[in-house]
């Protein structure tokens, strides 16, 4: 099974932590849509497996365009692939974008899983940030959320913040607890030299938060969050029963998927492949039926440094068995070797074939898995 992102790079305002690609020449949608409906009728070969299992609309923020604009997308990708009948079709929207008309009209196109962009719950720290909704905003979008026929919803939050102090993540975690949220994804707020946040920090006009806030704060949102019943399945993300994020998964498990859109990336197992950044070439490109795409060709070590990485983020653990019979006799020596070394220092449980991080071991996954790398 393979899966499918659209990136949809279009927003009002940046917010001032943002370096994924988006603008705001929101003038250019219906025509972007186009490209992207040429995009993928060019590249409906690029996944061997042409059956679907994810749709994932990212961005930027895809709630921007219509229910019309969204189906015409979707309406090509059912023609080109064979989506399975319990796909699970994401939506990244913002709170202002919510409305129950809007979520009927996305529920009768197929979109059955929205992941609302909280990220804070401060209308101080929101404005900071450029964000473009308030505390009373985001309630009344999770009120409507509550009350449509999608239900499996998804909040992003970030922490560590200046800010927002451990009290107030508590009771904003607490209030967030009365809704039927099946799925949170909560990532530390990372400072990007593409964002306007490293300025400000840089300026001294933001003091950025220590060691000391991002290490209590994971844990305060970890140990809540277990406590109401959801369950931690990888270093930003947990899930209640059942709603576990396909589309994460996907990308963990090395799963082939095609990206479309300005900026997007696909991986078909063997070699990377992304879009150029520039929403008028990628139109004007897709006008002439031509898609600009870089390549990577895969190598050995490359494959094995990816699956260390992308492994260690979760519980599923490193197959000992899957790297001895994958992989040259050096990378799985050196892999052996590091593995017991790292193992006697008190890290990973080792179970059978399986080398499994410890709950303790994923706030330093990157860490550990850089030890690893060849």
């Amino acid at each position: 099974m393979s899966g499918l992102y659209i990136h949809i790079p279009f927003c009002n305002e940046k917010c001032h932590y943002c370096d994924f690609y988006s603008g705001n020449q929101l003038y250019l949608i219906a025509d972007y849509v186009d490209a992207v409906v040429k995009e993928i009728a060019l590249r409906e070969n690029y996944l061997v497996d042409k059956e679907i299992s994810t749709i994932y609309f990212g961005g930027g923020t895809p709630s921007l365009l219509t229910h019309n604009q969204l189906f015409k997308i979707l309406k090509e990708i059912r023609f080109r692939f064979r989506v399975k009948l319990d796909a699970e079709i994401t939506l990244e929207c913002n709170p202002e974008n919510i409305s129950s008309d809007y979520l009927v009209q996305l529920a009768s196109i197929g979109i059955n899983r929205i992941s609302l962009g909280v990220q804070f719950l401060d209308d101080k720290v929101l404005k900071k940030f450029n964000r473009h909704h308030s505390k009373a905003l985001i309630i009344r979008s999770l009120d409507i959320l509550l009350s449509s026929s999608i239900v499996n919803i998804s909040v992003d939050l970030i922490y560590s913040v200046p800010g927002i102090v451990d009290k107030f993540l508590i009771s904003s975690l607490k209030l967030l607890m009365d809704y039927d949220i099946k799925h949170f994804s909560a990532y530390s707020l990372t400072v990007s030299k593409n964002s306007k946040l490293f300025w400000k920090i840089r300026s001294g006009e933001v003091v950025e938060n220590d060691e000391n806030s991002f290490i209590s704060q994971y844990w305060i949102i970890n140990n809540l969050l277990v406590s109401y019943g959801y369950t931690q399945y990888e270093v930003s993300n947990y899930a209640k029963d059942d709603f576990v994020s396909r589309h994460n998964l996907a990308y963990w498990n090395q799963l082939a998927y095609l990206g479309v859109g300005v900026s997007a990336h696909s991986y078909n197992l063997h070699s990377r492949q992304w879009n150029h950044k520039n929403i008028k070439k990628y139109i004007r490109d897709l006008e002439s039926g031509i898609i600009d795409v870089d390549i990577e060709t895969l190598t050995d070590i490359d494959r094995y440094n990816e699956y260390v990485i992308l492994k260690l983020r979760t519980f599923q653990g490193l197959s000992d068995s899957y790297i001895k019979g994958c992989f040259n006799g050096e990378i799985y020596s050196y892999f052996s070797e590091t593995i017991k070394k790292m193992n006697r220092l008190g890290h990973f449980d080792v179970i059978d074939d399986l080398i499994i991080s410890k709950k303790s071991d994923l706030l330093f996954a990157d860490h550990l898995a850089r030890k690893l790398m060849f």
